[in-house]
């Protein structure tokens, strides 16, 4: 049943925020930062989590292919209010994160509101009653639940539907077959010949984890491709410790940061130091991106000494960051081992023994491994989002998916994503992403409570101009060199979809003040009346009893007088007449 019109505002004191509820579709990191921030920030909430999965997490609960863990530090990788000073090594293997994201969600909460094996099938804008009509599949018996709510977060991700690859003949092949976001974890690919189809960041963390054990790999690389040394990013602390691409953080230091928070806090700000300085290397023409590129140049020629060839076979003709810098130092160095092949060919068609390449040669395999990763569109198009006057998001998002700020997208009333289109930053920790996208959704959604907001869409020319800046920053960077990229959905000279304006900080400050004045908005008051959501000209603490004087609160104890500060002399003091 949809909720009731909000009551009279002029029965309510100017603090009291109407009932709200928001319906969050998904609960990886985006949802459990819904989950904790949300209710600790909007008032008379009800939150509902919709997640498909038995499990918060996402993609973390998703993946567990061998060789999986995160492309940045965990220490910098993780929400900056659930710090996690355990960390087992400076890359974790992915269980380890997948644990995290469950702590935090228990801690904060998010479980109570999470509604688990639930799957997404549609969302209705009603205009009449300014409200989300959604659709959601209960996989433990198919029945289909709807359900309603003044506001709609979209929290699924990027990508979120895997895909095969496109080569026909996939279920003629008789060995083992799967993807690595639906890894078989009976399968063991001890002393088998295997291939790996793809080389995104998938696919060059699960080659050097299974390289050890196999009999031989071949590794179908399309592209070129630039790989930064060392395990990822924070190269300097790998440096500093004597560490080649990982090491373990011993229980000594871990006790130690575990019981010393402030030097915890101490080393994380050093680790996110470092991320945020990449930010410089992106920039067309700037010498930190001459010297980076010479950096990796060397280091890939260093790298690949046992076979030569590879250097000519990767080395890109575009600059490093225009496609995602994979972290790839294993895999590049598992590639020179014996058993190892590089196949710098396309899939044209599986075959019963194993695959053949775009030149026609038959190789066969015992098993065959698909890190082809995930639908690029982006556009919901088995999933409809239907906003104004019936427009889906697909249709929205024709040509190009856009969100103002990231956050809002065109033609779809009190809807919000968490990491949309061009949220991504190139430099810095993604979840500063969802932390200060989380806070931008927050303000809107308090305003809409507040001030008996029945809807609120971006106007067309606040996206205009949204989109001008993106693409102006974007021509200026990297990003705009030719490539083959899922940030530009596979379109070599497409625009940047997934991509940030800017570094993570940067956006930080971008999402940290909304500009209401961007967006058009319907009420639920009277033209003429459109302040009555001031209410009866009461506080809840003045009506109903409660303390009336909380804005004299403060922490600061240095901002205290003291008596030497004051100005009167110890002769006037004294010459003051006793009451």
């Amino acid at each position: 049943m949809a909720n009731p019109a909000p009551p009279n505002p002029l029965d309510r004191c100017v603090d009291e925020y109407r009932p709200i509820k928001v319906i969050c579709i998904g609960a990886g990191m985006c949802g459990i930062a819904v989950g904790a921030l949300f209710p600790q920030q909007i008032p008379n909430l009800t939150l509902t989590i919709y997640e498909k999965n038995p499990e918060v997490g996402g993609t973390w609960f998703e993946n567990h292919y061998p060789g999986l863990q995160p492309d940045l530090t965990p220490h910098t990788y993780q929400y900056t209010f659930a710090s996690n000073p355990n960390w087992s090594k400076f890359y974790p293997p992915g269980r380890e994160f997948e644990e995290y994201l469950k702590t935090v969600a228990r801690n904060f909460g998010v479980y109570k509101h999470t509604k688990f094996s639930h799957k997404f099938q549609k969302a209705k804008w009603l205009a009449d009653i300014g409200q989300w009509e959604v659709q959601v599949l209960r996989l433990e018996d198919n029945v289909v639940i709807t359900d309603y709510a003044e506001i709609l977060v979209k929290a699924t991700g990027f990508v979120n539907k895997w895909e095969w690859p496109s080569a026909p003949g996939r279920e003629k092949f008789k060995g083992k077959i799967m993807h690595t976001a639906d890894w078989d974890d009976n399968f063991d690919p001890t002393g088998k010949n295997v291939a790996v189809i793809g080389y995104g960041s998938t696919g060059v963390q699960i080659t050097p984890a299974i390289v050890p054990i196999v009999k031989h790999l071949d590794h179908y690389v399309r592209g070129k491709v630039w790989v930064p040394p060392g395990g990822g990013t924070c190269v300097e602390e790998l440096i500093k410790r004597g560490a080649d691409k990982n090491f373990v953080h011993s229980e000594e230091e871990r006790k130690f940061f575990s019981q010393n928070p402030a030097e915890y806090l101490k080393y994380r700000k050093e680790m996110e130091g470092y991320t945020n300085s990449v930010q410089k290397v992106f920039f067309k023409g700037s010498e930190a991106l001459e010297q980076f590129t010479a950096m990796l140049d060397e280091n890939m020629k260093r790298t690949v000494v046992p076979k030569p060839e590879l250097y000519d076979i990767l080395k890109p003709d575009y600059l490093p960051g225009c496609r995602r810098l994979i972290m790839g130092q294993a895999w590049l160095e598992s590639l020179t081992k014996p058993n190892a092949t590089l196949i710098p060919k396309s899939v044209e068609q599986f075959t019963e023994k194993g695959i053949i390449d775009s030149d026609g040669v038959e190789r066969e395999y015992d098993a065959i491994i698909c890190a082809t990763g995930f639908d690029k569109n982006m556009d919901n198009r088995d999933t409809p989002f239907i906003g104004e006057d019936g427009v889906t998001l697909q249709e929205a998002w024709d040509p190009d998916p856009v969100a103002y700020f990231s956050v809002a997208p065109p033609k779809m009333p009190n809807m919000f994503i968490m990491f949309g289109p061009n949220s991504a930053p190139p430099a810095g920790s993604i979840v500063h992403v969802f932390e200060a996208a989380a806070a931008y959704i927050i303000k809107c959604i308090k305003k809409i409570q507040f001030e008996y907001i029945k809807s609120m869409v971006v106007k067309p020319k606040a996206l205009d101009a949204w989109i001008k800046h993106v693409d102006y920053h974007i021509s200026r960077t990297v990003l705009s060199d030719n490539c083959v990229t899922w940030f530009k959905r596979n379109k070599p000279n497409g625009r940047t979809i997934t991509l940030w304006p800017g570094s993570a900080m940067h956006g930080y400050f971008g999402w940290e003040n909304p500009r209401f004045e961007d967006f058009e908005y319907t009420s639920w008051l009277p033209e003429d009346d459109s302040i009555a959501y001031l209410g009866n000209g009461n506080t809840v603490a003045e009506l109903y009893g409660g303390d009336t004087t909380g804005y004299m609160d403060f922490t600061d104890v240095s901002k205290v007088l003291k008596v030497d500060e004051f100005t009167e002399t110890k002769e006037t003091v004294q010459a003051t007449p006793m009451l």
